[in-house]
């Protein structure tokens, strides 16, 4: 008999209570990251340990009035209404090479927490 095993790769959101998960299983870490850092629908942002964070869409700011209410909103240092209300999360947007969505208002001090706490 012989057995072949696989390690598949699955992320979950890091919002405390949250049970979203990517739709989508990946070979590696690194990929799986990848995948989700490329994702308009998904946040993602490093703590300064770079330890990757990961945030689903029920996390996400989305455009007032938009005709399908599922245009995400992206960061964008030049303009303050593409920022988050909390300083404090802007360096860790700013570290990051391809735009990321911004938190719903309510959740950004939890993940400002989250990427705090490096434990």
């Amino acid at each position: 008999m012989s057995i072949r095993a696989k390690t598949a790769y699955l992320v979950e959101c890091d919002y405390p209570g949250c049970s979203g998960f990517y739709d989508f299983l990946s070979p590696t870490k690194e990929r799986a990251i990848g995948t989700v850092i490329a994702d308009d629908e998904w946040l993602c942002l490093f703590t300064s340990d770079n330890k990757p964070r990961l945030f689903c869409p029920l996390h996400l700011r989305y455009m007032q009035n938009s005709p399908d209410d599922s245009t995400t909103v992206f960061f964008d240092s030049d303009s303050p209404a593409t920022q988050p209300t909390l300083y404090a999360l802007n360096r860790f947007y700013e570290d990051m090479s391809l735009s990321q969505p911004l938190p719903k208002l309510e959740c950004e001090d939890t993940i400002l927490a989250i990427l705090q706490n490096e434990n």
